[in-house]
């Protein structure tokens, strides 16, 4: 810790901070982001090669039309639409998403699109008012540069480069942390059980609840949680339901797992394995590597319940460990992908919003900052590496690059950013629960 204390004292942070919020500084990177974010969106590509919409719009096409989108391959129903399925050929998404998303199947692709990317818009505004504006403490300065900064986070342009939809869940996840701050505790189990009933990885969050003895919530999640599959299977039947299962099991085979877009724990600790013992399948060699994961995924719960457990009588302030679970929620996930890094926005704020009141580390601070700026290049990185691509999918079981990992790593440091920040005492308020 003294030697990492060092390191710090080298760096003016507080400076650095002061210098970025004057008001011709939070102009500039204002100017800078949205030129950026302006840029990003007049250079996307055709919508016919926007892969992850088109597999939303093909696979809640199939359901309405009663195929099996889980099963089915969706490449007939693309060719049809003239959109490129690519490797999409089978529905991932929740039944629940797919439920949700049908309306829009009802419109022709390019009309659902922009309806589709205004929701995402949306969400966005939406979770960034709720995340700055009137938080005690944070003054308007700080508040308008963490706005930019958020406009300019790489993964925010990747979410709209593929019409992903993982800022809806960042929305939602906002929507439920200010629910507990209005001590709504049930619409924030609700909340968190309709992000999950979409995405399924927030589920964790109920872990949160549990732990923390927030029964209310995590009633109220549970609640919600049956009463939305309830729903689904009414209107889709079980065996579709169920059906859900192959789709995502389909999701976390070898071949997606490979990719080192793919950054969450479990496809970093496949590549690993077979990148060191070789990639020769077999029942035997694949059970060892699910247990790698499994004890990999075991760690990192046993840390953050740990976390938990440690603040356990006070008040979640400044929603540290909340922030934990979020970063814990995509770590954990089977699989994860670049764009699910903005869900790192609510720990990142909350850091800095704590900082501003010196009440965070500076070791959880820089490290969030460093997590920040690798996501910025992490995937340039990778994809220069990869070029051509089939010889890198060739050579990566036997010749690893841990440059081709700065996805993963760029999660793990916010995760850590998170630990430190829910874990390092000299920071932590004493207030206790009520």
């Amino acid at each position: 810790m003294g030697g990492a204390q060092c390191l710090y004292a080298h760096v003016n942070g507080d400076r650095i901070a002061a210098t970025l919020r004057r008001p011709v500084m939070v102009a500039l990177v204002w100017l800078a982001a949205l030129s950026k974010f302006i840029r990003a969106f007049t250079n996307l590509p055709p919508l016919a090669d926007r892969l992850d919409f088109v597999n939303y719009y093909d696979s809640a096409l199939a359901l309405r039309l009663g195929i099996d989108p889980y099963t089915a391959d969706l490449t007939t129903i693309g060719n049809r639409l003239g959109v490129e399925t690519g490797p999409h050929i089978h529905a991932s998404e929740t039944p629940a998403f797919l439920l949700c998303f049908e309306p829009l199947t009802r419109l022709p692709p390019a009309i659902a699109f922009w309806i589709w990317t205004s929701v995402s818009l949306a969400a966005l505004a939406i979770a960034i008012y709720l995340l700055l504006v009137r938080r005690p403490g944070l003054d308007a300065s700080t508040a308008w540069l963490l706005g930019a900064l958020i406009v300019a986070f790489y993964p925010v342009d990747w979410n709209f480069l593929w019409a992903q939809s993982q800022v809806i869940v960042l929305a939602l996840m906002v929507l439920a942390m200010r629910a507990m701050e209005d001590e709504r505790e049930g619409a924030a189990g609700l909340i968190v059980a309709f992000a999950g009933l979409l995405r399924a990885f927030p589920f964790l969050l109920l872990g949160y609840f549990a732990v923390r003895r927030e029964w209310k919530a995590l009633k109220f999640a549970i609640a919600g949680t049956i009463a939305g599959a309830s729903i689904a299977i009414a209107m889709l039947g079980l065996a579709q339901c169920l059906s859900f299962f192959g789709g995502a099991a389909f999701q976390v085979s070898r071949g997606r797992m490979l990719t080192p877009f793919a950054i969450s724990a479990a496809p970093f600790v496949s590549r690993m394995f077979w990148a060191l013992f070789g990639s020769a399948s077999g029942v035997a060699a694949d059970w060892l590597r699910l247990a790698a994961i499994a004890a990999v995924d075991a760690i990192i719960l046993g840390a953050t319940i740990h976390a938990t457990l440690a603040g356990a009588g006070r008040r979640d302030t400044d929603y540290r460990i909340y922030s934990l679970w979020i970063a814990a929620s995509v770590l954990l996930s089977p699989i994860a992908y670049h764009h699910y890094l903005v869900l790192l926005v609510v720990p990142f704020v909350q850091i800095v919003v704590a900082a501003s009141q010196h009440r965070a580390s500076r070791r959880a601070l820089w490290m969030a900052a460093g997590s920040y700026l690798l996501a910025s290049v992490s995937v340039a990185i990778a994809y220069r590496l990869m070029t051509p691509v089939n010889e890198f999918e060739l050579a990566l079981p036997s010749r690893p690059s841990p440059m081709l990992e700065t996805g993963f790593f760029t999660l793990l440091m916010g995760y850590i950013a998170a630990y430190w920040f829910a874990t390092d005492s000299s920071t932590q308020p004493r207030q206790a629960l009520s």
